[in-house]
């Protein structure tokens, strides 16, 4: 193992404020996604038809182009702000927002519902185990799916959904700088269960150990999702414990420290992109309005893009395949009952 030598790596200190990491769109700029929107409505063109040459505005193209090469080579992250979400319809908001992806990476289905434009939103009243994505609970330090990840603030929540983002390659160097032995550990990763969203004939839980970190062509990657590494584990028979988890509670530590987590929330019109692979993220418990209509609307964008970062086949990323019937939802703590009363 070596030191990480990118500049993925951040730390909080880095930025005098959040105008060293926003992207502000210009009124120019917003014209030309006005303009996007009326030619959208005379081709009658929905979110779903919507691909990567029917977005022609040259400025934002350009915009777009600069934050590809960031999130490839550079910091990779940025908050894009200024979106005129109060005066657009929300589905032209979601049709902008859909063909900004474009020009970052391909969307992907991120649930067995097959849905590319992610509602993450509290369903907990009609689903009480609803995934992460449709609850309301907080969050710890995760990675997602897919090479990029989007996060389009529509409306903020009556209170709480703070935003936390960590340089992944920035806690790796400060596990090997005082924990080597952990970071060796979590290199050797954990079997993940896939929570009731496996494709057909696929096993539940992984035949492989997912690492943590992994290292292919020069380039340190990150993978970790807690819950579906504690059921991996208990379902293989090797329940997360003793050295291994001391591993996982200094990387968790790390990630959360006040120095490598920046916090911060999108307000409406924001869109937060980062490399999924480089970063954590994480966010509080929220409280939303009673009113439908004023409800937290937060969009998500799971992106494919093999030119953003190689990585080994464990930690490979294909979204999830949808399945007719299903959702996803999965009452984790009765499944750890039945394997821990099965051992």
């Amino acid at each position: 193992m070596q030191a990480v030598d990118d500049p993925g790596i951040w730390t909080v200190g880095d930025f005098a404020g959040p105008e060293d990491y926003t992207v502000r769109l210009t009124a120019a700029e917003i014209a030309e996604l006005d303009g996007f929107i009326r030619e959208m409505d005379r081709a009658g063109k929905a979110l779903d038809d919507i691909g990567r040459d029917d977005f022609r505005c040259p400025s934002v193209e350009a915009r777009l182009a600069a934050l590809h090469d960031e999130l490839r080579d550079g910091r990779g992250f940025a908050v894009m702000a200024g979106l005129p979400v109060e005066r657009w319809r929300q589905e032209d908001a979601e049709r902008v927002y859909w063909a900004m992806g474009t020009r970052l990476g391909t969307g992907m289905s991120q649930s067995v519902l097959g849905d590319r434009l992610g509602h993450v939103r509290d369903v907990t009243r009609e689903d009480p185990h609803a995934r992460a994505y449709r609850n309301r609970r907080e969050l710890d330090p995760h990675t997602d799916r897919a090479h990029v990840v989007g996060l389009f603030s529509l409306r903020a929540a009556r209170k709480g959904g703070v935003s936390h983002l960590t340089s992944a390659l920035a806690v790796h160097n400060r596990l090997l700088a005082g924990r080597p032995d952990y970071l060796e550990r979590l290199y050797e990763g954990f079997y993940m269960h896939r929570r009731g969203e496996e494709a057909p004939g696929e096993d539940p839980v992984t035949p492989w150990k997912v690492p943590v970190y992994s290292s292919i062509e020069g380039k340190v990657s990150c993978r970790w999702v807690r819950t579906y590494a504690v059921m991996g584990q208990e379902a293989k028979g090797e329940p997360l414990g003793g050295f291994a988890e001391e591993a996982v509670e200094a990387f968790l530590a790390a990630a959360n420290s006040d120095e490598l987590q920046l916090r911060f929330t999108l307000g409406p019109g924001e869109i937060l992109w980062f490399n999924n692979f480089t970063h954590l993220h994480a966010r509080t418990a929220f409280e939303d309005w009673e009113e439908p209509a004023r409800r937290r609307g937060l969009r998500r964008l799971w992106l494919k893009n093999d030119a953003m970062r190689p990585t080994v086949p464990e930690i490979a990323v294909e979204g999830i395949e949808p399945q007719e019937g299903r959702t996803p939802s999965f009452d984790v703590a009765a499944a750890l009952s039945r394997m821990r009363a099965g051992r």
